[in-house]
């Protein structure tokens, strides 16, 4: 049976479906998370309220749905299982998304578009037959249908915690540090952040040319490998520290035997750094439950001397890290575990965000000729290895093992950036000192 072209609900798939969903509709063409899920369950509940007799009920219902929307597009682009209202009022409070353009730009469209969509809430008529009601799940379906077609390239790279059963594999235990061995030596493990692995040649090159460097190979014993990877950063933590796949978000601390308790028992001094604020994803109450002495973040290491870095998260420079961690490890009484988790490589790489972003945009640097942001990022990767190797090869330095492994992916935006990495794994990279 042919429906009249007057009882098709236009204005509700307008103002109720498609305007609330603008941010996962642009992204179409350039890339980003399946979104199916979240636009069912936003277009049932669209349905609900967009029949209540309130106007104003009506109006803040389809803001809220059109905010929600966006949110959960974020919390889908970066895998994170949950985001705690805490965290996103540190990010609010300490980071600085405008300064990216096209967060910028995001926010234009967002504010625009919700403003059209409020006022046009009030333009939708009421449903009076059931072919409405038919129609509007059948665009609800269909737009799912073309997320799925939009996303499916990059679909296997947004993924959060595995299912209960999965094989389990750590840079840790892959790389022999999950135990401190009878030399005692000191060992520092390093979560470089968006550490992927390049799968085009010119970042095959660079990535070797950084992390695989032949000077290593006179002072150390070298071993590398990968790992698969789930979630975001702090998903990337447990693995490492707890071995295990979890958020931290009620993880059981006190029953897990995490690393840095591991070598606590054994004698060693404990210390985690971060050149971020503490609070966010509240390092710094969940890190002491793992089992370090000591914690410092980026206030504490520009009172140490640290520079402060700035683009979207500001804070102290990575490469000036790398030297105190040295400082410490020579000044060390007994034996160190010190573990670092990198900040300024953090997607997306801005002016600013490290002292080595020079040549991405006049073209001198590699890559400069295809992506800006991922151009920045492999600068902003060199920058931390080549601070590390200053440091693992400084001569002064006692006898140190160092772990150096990647947390998630690059979280690009853009489907061919995106492309350019394994989706599944991460790399490590163990350097053990050979005996003098």
């Amino acid at each position: 049976m042919r429906i009249p072209a007057h009882q098709w609900p236009w204005r509700w798939c307008l103002y109720w479906l498609l305007l609330p969903n603008i941010i996962v509709i642009v992204m179409w063409p350039i890339g980003g998370p399946p979104m199916g899920r979240p636009i069912f369950v936003a277009g049932l509940l669209a349905l609900a309220f967009s029949q209540m007799r309130s106007l104003l009920l009506r109006r803040m219902a389809v803001a809220v749905l059109g905010l929600g929307i966006t949110f959960e597009y974020i919390v889908n682009s970066f895998n994170l299982e949950a985001m705690r209202i805490d965290a996103a009022s540190e990010f609010l409070k300490n980071a600085k998304p405008l300064a990216s353009a096209e967060y910028l730009a995001g926010l234009v469209i967002l504010c625009a578009t919700l403003a059209l969509a409020v006022r046009g809430a009030g333009r939708v008529q009421h449903f009076a037959r059931p072919s409405n009601w038919i129609f509007a799940i059948c665009a609800i379906l269909g737009m799912m249908q073309i997320d799925a077609v939009a996303t499916v390239a990059t679909s296997n790279t947004y993924k959060g915690l595995p299912p209960e059963g999965t094989p389990f594999a750590s840079g840790v235990e892959s790389g022999g540090v999950a135990q401190p061995g009878p030399a005692r030596r000191h060992l520092v493990v390093i979560v470089v952040e968006a550490l992927g692995i390049p799968t085009f040649e010119e970042g095959k090159r660079l990535f070797a040319a950084d992390w695989d460097r032949p000077a290593w190979r006179g002072r150390y014993e070298v071993a590398r490998g990968k790992v698969a990877y789930f979630g975001s950063t702090t998903n990337g933590e447990i693995r490492e520290l707890c071995g295990a796949f979890a958020n931290f978000d009620g993880f059981d601390f006190a029953h897990a035997d995490c690393l840095p308790r591991r070598y606590s028992k054994a004698g060693y001094d404990t210390l985690a750094i971060h050149a971020f604020e503490g609070g966010f994803f509240d390092r710094r109450a969940w890190w002491p439950q793992a089992g370090f002495a000591r914690t410092e973040f980026a206030p504490d290491l520009v009172r140490g001397g640290a520079r402060k870095c700035g683009g979207m998260w500001p804070g102290a420079c990575d490469v000036d890290i790398a030297a105190q961690i040295g400082q410490r490890l020579k000044s060390a009484s007994r034996p160190q575990f010190i573990y670092w988790v990198t900040l300024n490589s953090h997607i997306p790489v801005l002016a600013g965000a490290t002292p080595g972003l020079a040549g991405c945009e006049d073209g001198a640097a590699p890559l400069a000729h295809a992506s800006l942001l991922q151009c920045r990022l492999f600068q902003a990767h060199h920058d931390i290895a080549e601070a590390i190797s200053a440091l693992a090869m400084d001569p002064a330095l006692p006898p140190t093992d160092f772990l150096i492994v990647g947390d998630h992916m690059p979280p690009f935006m853009r489907r061919n950036e995106r492309l350019d990495f394994d989706g599944y794994n991460v790399p490590w990279i163990v350097l053990r000192n050979r005996p003098a």
